[in-house]
């Protein structure tokens, strides 16, 4: 609900020279005069809500829905074709022309992961320190040469050292992301639009599987390059062109050139109601760091983070395998897979319909979307192996388990405020799911084969703890909403100063729990 400027309440700030603890209405903050320099900026971003219409807000919110949701969707669903390139490879000759053992390929995806946990706090930073449309796009374009030079690749050294600089680089796509969509969108919008390009794993799964199809079919019957190296050069170079599309149109509101100065000012003035800040440059700040690492929420993402990426390192690399073990192909195997990844694109953007129309169903669907896959693990692995086709159909809804992290993801942008705990609260929640990652590469052996049924036994029991997980999470956010809610009440505080507050406490870059005002979307 916008609020009237309320002049008095900026007037309680005292201006220092240095860092000192002040009184924001009701709320105890600690306030760095470098923001205290901002407040009337701050307070114009703030007063300047009311000044536009609900049809000039819509009409704006369509021009950054056309401009930059394809581009990220685009960008997303090829981080993930180019992350998992090898496991497309392998099916078509890259370990034989490589001469990878078993355990060599696993490393690989193992050094990739553990690469994408190393650099998410430097990478973090960086994205903190500068302009964050900059930042990311030169990322991808580095990430796309990558993938180019695996193509390139003959020993499992060179491809190692591509892996981990490939890992390295792609770290910053999901925190930055995020950031960036919260730079844009209301909380109650950002689970939709993050939702459009979680999707496109799946989507691009589908897109991409029959482009690989057709590459490799080629290549097989003309000769000439492997098939492996073309598909690393085919999505390296889209890659590469997408960054650098990326290089001149995305950004935060004030880093693009296609809104005007006072669609700037609007698009700000949109998201003031949020309180979470957006996603420009700040001072890192380590206050924030050690209130993260005390925030309960910051340990339910990770432990959320380790536990669902077990099954999806493990079936990420192993999926392809999987399939192969049920009697097909090497190209039936892209072919039967691609119903799964529709499956799961269909049921990512439902889930996020959903919760756009009903916000408390965010945790239900993502703690069913737990305990489903389990009966899908247990059932494939227990099925006689001869029975390929019901395996082939059950298998197909391994990706449900995917819906609950896209459905948890987003609220690591909706339910953090404060620039550096949202970056860190992000860079190193996501440490956790790369060490799920590499966990799950090594718990699918060969030696398992057809059945793999300790891997996808593993992979179920994590799941069961998961939704356990799930549930403390989503009481913790209800526990605290209705503290502060009767907090409120006993304070005598009127709505609309509580709004006021919270706007400003969100402008002044405080955190989600220094703001009493704020409420965890749950």
């Amino acid at each position: 609900m916008p609020v009237p400027r309320h002049d008095s309440l900026a007037a309680r700030i005292e201006r220092r020279d240095s860092r000192a603890s002040e009184k924001l209405g009701s709320i105890s903050v600690t306030v760095a005069d470098g923001e205290l320099a901002k407040l009337d900026e701050y307070e114009e971003v703030i007063a300047a809500e009311t000044e536009f219409t609900e049809a000039e807000y819509k009409r704006l919110r369509r021009k950054f829905d056309f401009v930059l949701i394809p581009l990220l969707m685009i960008a997303y669903g090829l981080q993930y074709s180019d992350k998992t390139s090898l496991s497309s490879g392998v099916i078509f000759g890259l370990k034989e022309d490589t001469r990878l053992t078993t355990q060599q390929y696993n490393n690989l995806n193992s050094f990739f992961y553990m690469s994408y946990g190393v650099a998410q706090i430097p990478m973090g930073f960086l994205m903190q320190r500068f302009p964050l449309g900059r930042a990311l796009s030169v990322s991808i374009i580095i990430w796309g040469a990558m993938v180019m030079l695996l193509g390139a690749c003959n020993h499992y050294w060179d491809l190692s050292v591509v892996r981990v600089l490939l890992g390295w680089f792609e770290s910053v796509v999901t925190p930055g992301f995020a950031v960036l969509t919260s730079s844009w969108y209301l909380r109650r919008e950002q689970t939709l639009r993050q939702a459009c390009y979680y999707a496109m794993n799946a989507f691009f799964s589908i897109v991409f599987g029959i482009a690989i199809y057709g590459i490799a079919d080629s290549a097989q019957r003309n000769g000439g390059m492997a098939a492996w190296r073309i598909i690393n050069l085919f999505l390296g170079g889209l890659t590469v062109a997408i960054g650098i599309i990326f290089l001149f149109v995305v950004g935060t509101p004030d880093e693009v050139w296609w809104l005007s100065k006072r669609e700037k000012l609007m698009a700000k003035a949109r998201i003031v109601e949020n309180a979470t800040g957006g996603g420009e440059q700040h001072a890192w700040k380590w206050a924030q760091v050690k209130e993260c690492l005390r925030d309960p929420q910051y340990w339910f993402a990770s432990i959320y983070n380790l536990l669902s990426c077990i099954p999806n390192g493990g079936l990420g690399a192993f999926n392809n395998l999987i399939y192969k073990s049920m009697g097909f192909t090497n190209l039936e195997v892209i072919l039967y897979g691609m119903p799964n990844s529709a499956v799961a694109c269909t049921l990512i953007i439902t889930a996020a319909t959903t919760v756009y129309y009903v916000p408390r169903a965010r945790f239900p669907i993502a703690i069913v979307c737990q305990i489903v896959p389990c009966a899908v693990f247990l059932y494939v692995g227990l099925e006689d192996p001869a029975k390929k086709w019901n395996r082939w159909a059950a298998f197909t809804f391994y990706g449900v388990f995917a819906i609950s992290t896209f459905m948890v993801w987003p609220l690591m942008s909706v339910n953090i405020a404060g620039r550096t705990k949202k970056t860190f609260m992000s860079a190193s929640a996501l440490i956790w799911y790369c060490i799920g990652n590499v966990v799950g590469t090594q718990i699918f052996v060969p030696s398992d084969a057809p059945k793999y049924l300790k891997g996808l036994i593993s992979c179920g029991a994590v799941m069961c703890l998961n939704a356990l997980n799930l549930g403390c999470w989503w009481w913790y956010y209800a526990r605290t909403n209705a503290r502060r809610d009767a907090e409120a009440l006993a304070s005598g505080i009127s709505a609309e100063t509580q709004a006021l507050e919270s706007r400003l406490a969100g402008e002044l870059d405080l955190t989600d729990r220094e703001n009493k005002h704020f409420r965890y979307a749950c």
